[in-house]
């Protein structure tokens, strides 16, 4: 629903996403590397309904060749809990230059294509690192939408070239599920990053590439109890894309430099007559763990190389019971983790299946 006037524009939509899952997952507060103990790592099966309702309003005005727009999207879950996607009030010239502030994602240099349903086995970039886990780096540590305030400058050059730089800012110790990096415990006093992330696109046609990178430029802004600086991150990626003729393909690459580790991900994915199939691949190089852990009672992963694969795939049914907007999915995933040194990891494997209701309005 839109509202037009002389002085711009006002809209109103959103949609339904409700989901209904079956899947597994790992028991918490353990490490997946459990060979060194000997112990079998436990695994529940989980059956549950969950989603959200989203309402968007957007509004846009235009004046002597600039602009200034903005957007809220207040959801609500099944679950009771309400939240927040995106919050932002971007201005600019009609030329193509733009400011946006607020709560926003930026450009994505890892799409994952029909994601209706993915799990991994350890943790994403996504979310949250976590000592015992495999890390899935996908450019993302300082793409938005988290606690930090955001501000970004952009400039589009014609229809083929766009230029971004997106900032992230503030306390960013909450990347780090629980209070530990490599069994070295994190200290509670932390001070404010900022993330920079510079990201340079070009679309020829139906084809796009794009490549960024995205450091934090604070030193210290998160230290463990050796005084080592965690905080200090610096991330890659790159993308190459094609669209046209009904066939959306999507290859990307990252690399994450981090303090004592380093991560690499591939994703590959397409979406064709409304089914969609991708590919994950990670892995991570940790030089070093604290050696005066308790390796069989604590959380962590051990020094070495682990690699993760992920495969998922999907299938939407359009327009459902003749009623426009309404579509249905069905998506499953299948994930796994190995350790170069681990003799025992054939119970790492996560799976899951899901249904998807969704409907715009």
């Amino acid at each position: 629903m839109t509202f037009e006037d002389e002085r711009g524009s006002l809209s109103f939509g959103g949609d339904v996403e409700l989901d209904i899952n079956a899947y597994n997952e790992h028991e918490g507060g353990v490490s997946l590397f459990r060979s060194q103990s000997g112990e079998p790592l436990d695994r529940d099966d989980r059956f549950n309904q969950n989603g959200r309702i989203l309402l968007d309003i957007s509004g846009e005005r235009h004046h002597q060749g600039n602009f200034a727009r903005f957007k809220l999207q207040p959801l609500w879950g099944t679950s009771g809990n309400a939240g927040l996607d995106d919050a932002w009030l971007a201005v600019g010239s009609e030329q193509g230059t733009e400011i946006k502030v607020g709560r926003f994602e930026a450009f994505d240099l890892f799409p994952l294509g029909h994601d209706i349903f993915i799990q991994y086995s350890g943790t994403t970039s996504d979310s949250l690192y976590s000592d015992g886990q495999s890390y899935v780096y996908q450019a993302r540590e300082g793409r938005g939408r988290g606690d930090s305030g955001q501000i970004a400058l952009s400039h589009r050059f014609g229809n083929d070239f766009y230029a971004e730089v997106a900032t992230l800012m503030g306390d960013r110790s909450g990347l780090f599920d629980g209070d530990t990096y490599h069994g070295y415990r994190i200290d509670d006093d932390t001070k404010s990053a900022a993330i920079v992330r510079p990201v340079i696109a070009w679309q020829p046609g139906d084809w796009s590439f794009a490549l960024g990178m995205e450091t934090n430029v604070v030193s210290d802004s998160v230290v463990d109890e050796r005084g080592a600086d965690i905080g200090d991150r610096t991330g890659f990626g790159a993308t190459a894309s094609y669209n046209g003729g009904g066939l959306i393909v999507n290859f990307s690459l990252a690399h994450l430099e981090a303090h004592e580790e380093s991560n690499s991900s591939i994703g590959v994915n397409t979406i064709w007559n409304n089914i969609g199939l991708g590919y994950i691949y990670a892995r991570n190089q940790i030089d070093e763990v604290n050696p005066n852990i308790d390796v069989d009672q604590d959380m962590l992963t051990p020094a070495g190389r682990n690699e993760s694969n992920t495969v998922y795939t999907s299938y939407r049914f359009a327009n459902v019971l003749g009623l426009n907007d309404f579509d249905t999915y069905i998506g499953a995933y299948y994930s796994y983790v190995d350790h170069e040194n681990d003799m025992n990891s054939s119970d790492t494997d996560r799976y899951g299946a899901r249904i998807r209701l969704k409907y715009f309005f």
